[in-house]
């Protein structure tokens, strides 16, 4: 697999729609999901910690991918995000990437009206109302201006969609709201009634990339604030 099909796993990390955490439900929330590719079968797991609090809300992603080819790793890529929000407002990001030997970092907060980002590709800004490549954050159809999480890159996408369909879950069915993602790359995504994002994907050069929704629970989590 290609440079250009990694990248793309990471961003899938990213895909632009909105879930929240389960409603009722206190302390850390932890989603684990499961990366599948057509060919190369499972090549790693994404696994999300939300926090909600009274004021603010830490969403923390830690994303692990290996991809061998006959018991050979070809790629790798290990990418630890930290997202801070006030409300809706994205105030802070702070992301470190270790990829196939190279190492990428993402700082970026609000000043002022605009969000300002240092990263190891670039110095960026954009507008105080833009929102991480994360599929909890987005909640609205129409154009949205996203920063990716991984490289610090900022892009405007289109979301559509929000339509039910029954989706296969790990074997299950599963009514979900479906949404397609239109920027760089065409990426979709599946909430559930909790509106949690059970299943998202992002297509690359023709292929699917799936992110697949292994669990749900409410547990204390070591270092979570």
């Amino acid at each position: 697999m290609g440079m250009t099909q990694t990248r793309a796993i990471a961003a899938a990390v990213g895909l632009s729609v909105m879930a929240g955490a389960a409603p009722g439900a206190s302390g850390p929330q932890v989603y684990n999901y499961s990366i599948h590719h057509p060919v190369y079968g499972k090549i790693g797991t994404l696994t999300d910690t939300i926090d909600r609090g009274s004021v603010t809300t830490r969403i923390d992603a830690r994303l692990r991918i290996e991809v061998k080819i006959l018991g050979i790793v070809v790629s790798r890529q290990n990418t630890d995000t930290t997202e801070i929000l006030q409300g809706d407002r994205l105030v802070s990001l702070q992301s470190v990437t270790e990829k196939d030997g190279r190492h990428f970092e993402v700082h970026g907060e609000i000043r002022g009206n605009q969000f300002v980002v240092n990263a190891t590709t670039g110095s960026f800004a954009g507008p105080a109302t833009i929102a991480p490549s994360d599929p909890w954050i987005l909640k609205r159809t129409g154009e949205q201006t996203v920063i990716f999480t991984d490289t610090g890159r900022i892009t405007n996408m289109y979301i559509s969609g929000g339509h039910y369909e029954t989706i296969s879950v790990n074997g299950a069915s599963v009514s979900a709201r479906h949404f397609t993602v239109m920027g760089d790359k065409r990426q979709e995504v599946w909430f559930d009634n909790r509106d949690i994002p059970v299943m998202f994907r992002t297509v690359e050069e023709g292929t699917p990339i799936d992110f697949v929704l292994q669990d749900a629970a409410t547990a204390p989590v070591p270092g979570a604030r």
